[in-house]
């Protein structure tokens, strides 16, 4: 009996520790990469209203769940909802229509893949700006060019950083990544 005990309360464990929170920052224009996420069924997307206006997150018909905050208004304001079904949820704010965006939720991920499915690059190509934006925050990135020679590289301790690449020669780079023990590398064109 205590074998079992034992055993169910290991598995409970490992599975509340696999659950990750994703922060979404809800304000006018957050929309497309930077308001969707791919998340594991029992992670939760917590919405914060960095603005001062009304705003909703209302699940769009055909969504896979229904959510709704109702219209919340205040700086800080927050929403949180946790996702138990896979599929793909579209929602939108009920009063802005350029506020919108799409939480997929699939198998059980990793960790690892968590971090690599919320990593979006915008736009890329890029020509003056990249930005880098992350569902789980960022601690660091360094941009090398295809010899393997470190062209950029910075520190942050929020969701999203903006690069200016404009001085930087037309071609491929490849940009790495880093959230606390997590880390991954993509190619990015430089225009």
């Amino acid at each position: 009996m205590k074998k079992i005990v034992l055993t169910l309360a290991l598995f409970v464990s490992l599975t509340l520790t696999a659950q990750t929170t994703f922060d979404i920052n809800w304000e006018v224009g957050a929309n497309g990469a930077a308001a969707s996420a791919t998340v594991a069924p029992g992670d939760t997307v917590r919405w914060t209203w960095t603005d001062a206006l009304p705003h909703s997150v209302t699940s769009e018909s055909g969504a896979q769940q229904a959510f709704d905050s109702g219209i919340l208004t205040g700086l800080g304001t927050e929403f949180s909802f946790t996702f138990t079904q896979l599929g793909t949820n579209d929602y939108r704010c009920d009063v802005h229509s350029n506020m919108f965006g799409t939480i997929t939720v699939e198998e059980v991920l990793s960790i690892q893949d968590k971090f690599v499915k919320s990593l979006k690059l915008y736009p890329n190509p890029a020509k003056d700006q990249l930005t880098i934006f992350s569902l789980m925050k960022i601690d660091s990135f360094e941009l090398a060019n295809v010899s393997g020679q470190r062209v950029m590289q910075g520190k942050d301790d929020g969701n999203f950083s903006m690069l200016n690449v404009s001085t930087l020669q037309p071609g491929m780079y490849f940009l790495t990544v880093t959230s606390g023990d997590l880390s991954h590398t993509t190619k990015v064109i430089i225009q």
